[in-house]
């Protein structure tokens, strides 16, 4: 059995992970002003801390794709009680696949036929989808933390 500790920890720090062209190093982390490099996909580090905080990442999948009907690219509530949500540029089985995090995003810029997104912290990442392509994630995103966050906000009493 593989030891799932030496997987990398997604925390509130975590902006974004990108799938690396490497034999080796699977994914490039950034947090905070931080590069870290691991030999695991990512679809393997959001399952493990997926588990750590609840569900699997099938789990989460299957919720929003219940809840939302989407059924690509679909967006993860890693840790929602920290704010942890996670959504994909592109298919997770893309190349140019980065699973950017949803509050460190402050903007985002069209940049020829990519996009330019800056983090809350003024570093940015170039990122190989449309920034309609994007936009819809975020917008996504938003829907699904808004849902998910609703019964901490409107309990059932208030109808």
């Amino acid at each position: 059995m593989e030891n799932t500790n030496s997987i990398f920890a997604i925390t509130q720090n975590t902006k974004a992970i990108i799938t690396n062209q490497s034999d080796y190093f699977k994914t490039v982390i950034l947090e905070g002003k931080y590069k870290h490099y691991s030999t695991h996909r990512a679809e393997k580090i959001l399952d493990v801390n997926c588990i750590h905080f609840g569900s699997s990442l099938t789990g989460r999948r299957t919720a929003v794709r219940n809840l939302f009907k989407i059924y690509n690219k679909i967006p993860v509530s890693v840790n929602p009680l920290q704010g942890v949500y996670m959504m994909p540029t592109s298919s997770v089985k893309s190349k140019d696949c980065v699973w950017l995090s949803y509050y460190h995003i402050d903007y985002y810029v069209q940049q020829d036929n990519q996009t330019y997104v800056v983090f809350m912290d003024g570093s940015g990442l170039l990122v190989n989808v449309s920034i309609n392509s994007l936009d819809m994630q975020y917008k996504r995103t938003s829907q699904i933390i808004a849902r998910l966050n609703r019964p901490i906000f409107f309990s059932s009493t208030n109808k």
